[in-house]
């Protein structure tokens, strides 16, 4: 027996990475799993961000553990998107009891430097209040929220360093912001 066993979990930016860590370990401990992932890279990025085959490779893994998985491409820059992923869920589950608000990205050093500050804040800030936007009336006492951090948040000289690019800045404030 799991210590999650019968809960459901809802974690975005699930397709790889921590993201998909964290699916993979509440599922160890029994819960199912909602997942949503954007599975593209949009132009501020200047790295690829994950697929739809990433996606899958979660979905494998969560379902080798005899887990059940819902997982969706979907933006979470787009509360619309979460809301329907979200909504899926909930009708196969039957409830949300842990959030994992993980999706995130950073454009280091990218020269398109206000779009990279923008996608960075609508990604590692707005997409956080989205997440928690479309989940809190569906919690119940007792449920758990996980935001995924970053120290960079802390480090003095981060948000303002033109060395790291409007993207480095973006991910700096955002998460200086959820602290």
């Amino acid at each position: 027996m799991g210590k999650l066993d019968g809960k459901v979990a809802f974690i975005t930016g699930a397709a790889r990475g921590q993201g998909r860590s964290h699916a993979v370990r509440l599922a160890e401990e029994g819960a199912d799993i909602i997942a949503v992932d954007i599975c593209e890279t949009f132009d501020s990025m200047n790295y690829p961000l994950a697929t739809p085959e990433d996606l899958a490779q979660t979905v494998k893994e969560v379902e080798a553990l005899d887990r059940r998985i819902i997982a969706r491409k979907g933006d979470v820059r787009d509360k619309g998107q979460l809301q329907a992923v979200l909504d899926e869920g909930l009708a196969q589950f039957g409830r949300l009891d842990v959030v994992v608000a993980n999706a995130g990205v950073t454009a280091m050093n990218n020269p398109t430097t206000v779009q990279a500050f923008v996608d960075g804040v609508d990604v590692d800030f707005v997409g956080v209040h989205n997440t928690l936007g479309v989940c809190m009336r569906h919690l119940k006492e007792g449920a758990s929220i996980i935001i995924t951090g970053s120290t960079a948040g802390l480090m003095k000289g981060l948000v303002n360093n033109p060395a790291l690019g409007g993207g480095g800045a973006g991910y700096a404030w955002a998460k200086r912001t959820l602290f």
